[in-house]
């Protein structure tokens, strides 16, 4: 009630053993309630696999559905199609193989079983967004195996089925050429605000494992790419 000045006490509302989670909260269509991805992850890596809590309210008890056949699959991104009650999660793959995806038609009670996309994973975190124009812009390292270079960004315009632009934020570290580094969990948002700046995309990242990179750009510099 304060913008974030001050904040009420911290509360647990989910203490299952293993339950992770990674990126944003969306709203329910009606805008009533909560949509919050998640996963479980052991420490020998046998049972990783996604799921959603979902509450009709902020109020309301939270309600798990697993998501079928996500075995490997993890740290589920969720955005929402057509302004519908469509959503499609991606998925990063503990495989090292694809950026997968899942869909809902009932606003997240239920869900498709997971194929991959065209985009490669590394087994590192994934974010995708959509921008004000509809297309989706998912930030992710482009390769498979576990490198974490390059970081890179791409635009889809069919709602991620494929993805014709391609642009590399970070490929090596800034002051030697010659060293590849780790560029890794991005987190990615389009400005909200009215000015002239209003359409600018904001990345920030993870650099070496050692700080936080900040990164702005727009749609168009992202076509600019590949």
């Amino acid at each position: 009630s304060s913008l974030g000045a001050t904040w009420s006490t911290p509360e647990i509302f989910y203490s299952t053993p293993g339950a992770w989670d990674r990126n944003r909260i969306i709203r329910t269509f009606d805008k009533g309630g909560l949509i919050f991805p998640c996963y479980n992850s052991s420490l020998n890596h046998i049972d990783d696999y996604s799921y959603i809590l979902r509450t009709s309210s902020p109020t309301s008890k939270w309600t798990r559905i697993d998501i079928k056949q996500s075995d490997n699959l993890v740290q589920p991104t969720i955005i929402r199609l057509h302004n519908s009650l469509q959503l499609r999660a991606f998925f990063r793959d503990k495989r090292y193989q694809w950026i997968y995806y899942a869909d809902s038609n009932d606003d997240g009670l239920t869900w498709t079983i997971p194929k991959p996309t065209s985009l490669p994973n590394n087994d590192a975190a994934i974010q995708a967004y959509t921008l004000k124009s509809g297309a989706i812009i998912m930030a992710f390292n482009n390769l498979n195996g576990t490198a974490r270079s390059p970081l890179t960004v791409a635009l889809s315009y069919d709602n991620g089925i494929t993805w014709p632009y391609h642009r590399d934020i970070q490929i090596h570290d800034d002051d030697n050429d010659t060293y590849v580094g780790e560029y890794s969990y991005p987190s990615v948002v389009q400005s909200f605000w009215s000015g002239s700046d209003d359409n600018d995309i904001h990345l920030v990242y993870t650099y070496d494992r050692e700080t936080i990179k900040y990164r702005r750009f727009n749609e168009k510099w992202v076509k600019q790419g590949k």
